[in-house]
């Protein structure tokens, strides 16, 4: 395969000033999109005039009711979880808009293509991580913009790809959505937000061990109520009533996929401080500036989604991928437990904000 491609250079914001409609594509996981958001808000600041769409996970659309300031949010289901017509409504849809521009910050080719079926005139793609195998950002763009996968945190990784192509990162900081998260009422308690689950289960601690957990947490800091919460997907739900079913205690509040994002969201900005493994929570956390402790296996890219700032402790397991496909085996439950009980002795003013909380202002309302 030919090497050869054309990198993004830093004329390309001047270029497309008069750009009258954008799409932006982030149709992987939330805490991908969570990721894009500060790159988004430089998006909106470049085209002001602009119409600003965002193709996202359909599960995912509704974190973006707390960022009014993009347009139009585009619902879609990928691969096997959407029929066919679905795909070909979403295609038409797309067509229809007549783009004049479409950002890929994944370099999957899902979303290459979604980039080439958008007809979008200027189609900016990033360069695959995937040294082989992957090459629709390389046949499908008009312009590739490359950032290491490796050396930076991912919402980092974001905002260097859309400096290259000449958009200035704003220093003014957006304002979440306050009236999205509104409706929530936690009564003014301390408490502790759980998220026992992930995507996939070898991201999660051992039932029984997640079991010992809670109940260390109940006795070593009775001053604190638990919130438990899982997403709506069966094996999810069916874990957690079986994990309630063998505590000695039952937890404050339990939503088993009853809450939308911004609820979640509301949860765990409110919460003294969340617990729990690489998820779509842990990066609600990091949004929120919500003290955290999350679990981690050791990986290539790590760093790129480990939630970091003084605020934010991660315990991770040097087990093997792939040794353990169940769960993830190797965290010790005295070091959650320590980490836990430092941000619950300090109070909350006192922990300094997250980088991610940083980049998008750690305010809401």
């Amino acid at each position: 395969m030919n090497d050869s491609y054309h990198r993004v250079t830093s004329d390309f914001a001047a270029a497309t000033r008069s750009a009258e409609k954008i799409l932006a594509i982030e149709i992987a996981g939330l805490g991908d999109l969570i990721h894009s958001l500060p790159a988004l808000w430089a998006l909106r600041q470049a085209y002001s005039n602009a119409q600003l769409h965002c193709l996202v996970q359909a599960g995912n659309a509704s974190l973006l009711q707390l960022t009014p300031w993009i347009d139009r949010v585009i619902p879609y289901r990928r691969g096997t979880a959407g029929s066919l017509s679905h795909h070909l409504n979403v295609a038409r849809r797309l067509r229809a808009e007549h783009y004049d521009i479409a950002i890929d910050f994944m370099g999957a080719d899902y979303s290459a293509i979604v980039a080439r079926i958008s007809g979008a005139r200027h189609r900016l793609l990033r360069k695959s991580g995937h040294a082989q195998g992957h090459h629709g950002w390389r046949l499908l763009n008009t312009a590739v913009m490359e950032a290491s996968f490796e050396d930076a945190p991912m919402y980092q990784q974001r905002l260097r790809c859309v400096e290259q192509a000449g958009f200035t990162l704003p220093q003014a900081l957006f304002k979440l959505n306050d009236a999205a998260i509104a409706s929530i009422n936690n009564g003014h308690e301390i408490y502790i937000h759980v998220s026992p689950y992930a995507k996939l289960t070898r991201k999660e601690l051992p039932p029984e061990q997640m079991r010992q957990l809670l109940v260390r947490l109940q006795q070593d800091f009775p001053q604190a109520r638990l919130v438990l919460t899982c997403s709506n997907k069966p094996r999810e739900r069916s874990a957690l009533t079986q994990l309630l079913a063998a505590l000695p205690f039952a937890p404050w509040k339990v939503f088993a996929g009853t809450l939308d994002i911004p609820q979640l969201f509301a949860w765990i900005k409110s919460a003294s401080l969340h617990l729990g493994g690489d998820s779509g929570a842990m990066h609600l956390a990091w949004l929120a500036g919500t003290p955290s402790v999350s679990w981690f296996r050791h990986f290539g890219v790590f760093n790129a989604w480990v939630a970091q700032g003084p605020q934010h402790a991660v315990v991770s397991s040097d087990s093997a991928a792939g040794a353990h496909e169940d769960y993830l085996h190797g965290i010790d439950i005295d070091d959650i437990i320590n980490h836990a009980g430092k941000f619950l002795q300090t109070p909350r003013a006192l922990l300094q904000a997250g980088p991610l909380g940083k980049a998008i202002g750690n305010r809401v309302g």
